[in-house]
This record gives C-alpha cells, sequence and structure tokens, in this order.
C-alpha cells in the first residue's frame, strides 16, 4: 500500500513538473495573412469607371460603413478590400455599363497611426500619411536591438497576422515581399524580444523533482523494513 501510494505520488509530480515545462515551450500557432488593406469606416476612397465620369467620384465611408452611390444608392463597403470592392461594383454596374472597368484607390485613411513593439530601438506609435515598407517602419523605430531574431510579425488591424522571414530580409529589394510586407493605419508590427531559457522555472522543476524522488526513496526504505 505504501509503496501504491508513493508511484502515485511521484507521478503526480512528474506530471506537474512537465506540465510546467511544456508551457515553457509552447509552439505558436500558426497565422492567417493577409494581403490587402480592409476598408474602415472614416476612410475617403475613389472610384474610377473607365469612359464613364458620372459614375467616378470620391466617397467617404460613413460611421455605419456604407457609401452613397450614384443610381446603385447604399452600398455596404466597410470591412472590404479595394479588390472585393471593384468586383461588386462591377457586377452591379453591369445593369447601366457594358463591361464596366472599375478602379478604386484610397485617398485618405481615416486613422494614421501604425504601432511598433518589441525589439526596437523606440517602441509607441507612429503617424504616417501612406502605408510604410516594413524595412522603413523598423529605421523609424531606431532599428532592431534583437539582432539575430528569425522572423517579425505584422498584426493588422482586423486581427490577421503577416509573419516575415528575416532570412534575406536585408537583401535586394526584389528579394522582399513588397506587396503584403506594409503597414497599413492601424496595424501593428512586433519584433520579438530575444529568448532567455528560464532557468528560474526549470531550477523550480528540478526541486520538485529531486524532493518526489527523496520522498519515494525514504517511503520505499520504510516499506522494506
Amino acid at each position: 500500500m505504501q509503496r501504491f501510494l508513493a508511484s502515485t505520488l511521484l507521478i503526480r509530480y512528474i506530471n506537474w513538473a512537465l506540465v510546467l515545462g511544456a508551457l515553457c515551450f509552447v509552439p505558436k500557432s500558426a497565422y492567417s495573412q493577409a494581403e490587402e488593406y480592409i476598408l474602415k469606416p472614416g476612410d475617403v476612397i475613389s472610384v474610377s469607371v473607365v469612359e464613364h465620369p458620372e459614375f467616378s467620384g470620391r466617397h467617404k465611408i460613413r460611421p455605419d460603413g456604407r457609401i452613397n452611390y450614384p443610381v446603385i444608392g447604399e452600398l455596404d463597403v466597410a470591412s472590404l478590400s479595394c479588390a472585393q470592392l471593384v468586383k461588386i461594383m462591377q457586377g452591379k454596374l453591369a445593369s447601366y455599363v457594358n463591361n464596366p472597368v472599375v478602379s478604386v484607390s484610397i485617398e485618405a485613411y481615416y486613422s494614421n497611426r501604425v504601432y511598433i513593439i518589441g525589439a526596437v530601438g523606440r517602441t509607441g506609435e507612429f503617424e504616417i500619411y501612406e502605408p510604410i515598407d516594413v524595412m522603413k517602419a523598423i529605421i523609424l523605430a531606431g532599428g532592431l536591438t534583437n539582432t539575430k531574431v528569425k522572423s517579425i510579425k505584422i498584426i493588422r488591424a482586423d486581427g490577421n497576422v503577416v509573419q516575415i522571414p528575416m532570412v534575406g530580409f536585408w537583401g535586394t529589394e526584389s528579394r522582399r515581399d513588397n506587396k503584403r510586407w506594409v503597414l497599413y493605419p492601424g496595424d501593428t508590427l512586433y519584433v520579438p524580444t530575444s529568448f532567455s531559457i528560464p532557468w528560474a522555472m526549470i531550477s523550480t522543476v528540478l526541486g520538485v523533482i529531486s524532493v518526489s524522488l527523496g520522498l519515494y526513496l525514504t517511503i520505499m526504505s520504510l516499506g522494506s523494513r
């Protein structure tokens, strides 16, 4: 009976120690990736329809996420990318224009700030007037303080994350993904800090295991007498 209780106690301590150790090295989940800016209330967009100036013009997205467009009327545009809005408008204009060719561009952003955190010279919020390349953003923040970082992350305003490998990042511009590696207003750039081994946690876990083994051996010794 004593041996059974000792074994049970030891197993519980070891399991607890393994759980603590796992928490220190839990892998990060896969991230979804976003490639385009998502329109928000307050943004100003320009809609152009080739050879049809009557359907072209500037529109400010209202707080309810809509614009009032000629002939078509109310359109929900917030939470869409420009490419998505182009497809929607081409479909709606097909009844009035033969093979409509539509383009949508952003004239002004409602929020003009990005956030840079982590291992950089100066963290915080930074004002921008147009989307900014990640390399320029790093320079704006005073450069990297963790030169061994393997990847950095763009956290989009809508919660999506773009992971950027640092291998070849400082090479020629042709090796960088300039379409996706861009900060838009409301985005956050995160540079991980250098990894440090949690010696205090490891010491605690080893201490628990050592005490458990000592208790187990003591009980076994008493039981054998």
